[in-house]
């Protein structure tokens, strides 16, 4: 099914969307691609783990991220970090799946493992840009019936997030 099909697909008791401009699955959005540069002030093609770790805490509005959030950091990290100018740097290559990973970390509150629906609507709304008047309204999502637990609750694990990056 294509992008603009899935787009007009109706669910029950769910309006029929309209897309306008279908996502550049080509690259990482551009709130990902902002943060990057924010992160990287001196242009040098790379930032390390102190930047980030500093950056992301005041991306994510908080004064200093979750333990378990700078332990998934940190353990990235030195998965992605590459050697540049003689300093271990994560490129921008790679941060669009660090941010990713990261975020899902921060907004994964209860460290579970998995987003409950609260969770992502807070994840989507720190994603979205806020309307004409200020107010950020978290987008309708979609997901698998696999992902709901007989008692009606979602637990959306990371892959799912993964799933829909380019």
């Amino acid at each position: 099914m294509t992008d603009t099909a899935m787009a007009n697909v109706s669910l029950e008791g769910v309006p029929t969307v309209e897309v306008i401009k279908p996502a550049n699955t080509g690259m990482p959005p551009g709130r990902v691609r902002f943060a990057f540069k924010k992160l990287d002030a001196d242009n040098s093609g790379g930032v390390d783990l102190d930047e980030l770790k500093t950056g992301l805490a005041k991306e994510f509005g908080v004064d200093e991220l979750a333990p378990h959030v700078i332990a998934a950091m940190e353990e990235k990290y030195n998965l992605h970090a590459e050697e540049k100018d003689g300093k271990k740097v994560l490129t921008a290559k790679v941060f669009g799946r660090y941010f990713c990973e990261v975020m899902f970390r921060h907004f994964d509150k209860d460290n579970s493992g998995t987003l409950e629906l609260a969770e992502v609507q807070e994840a989507l709304k720190f994603l979205v840009k806020p309307d004409a008047d200020g107010n950020k309204v978290a987008p309708i999502i979609a997901f698998p019936p696999e992902l709901t637990t007989e008692s009606g609750e979602v637990h959306l694990p990371i892959s799912w997030v993964f799933a829909s990056m380019p």
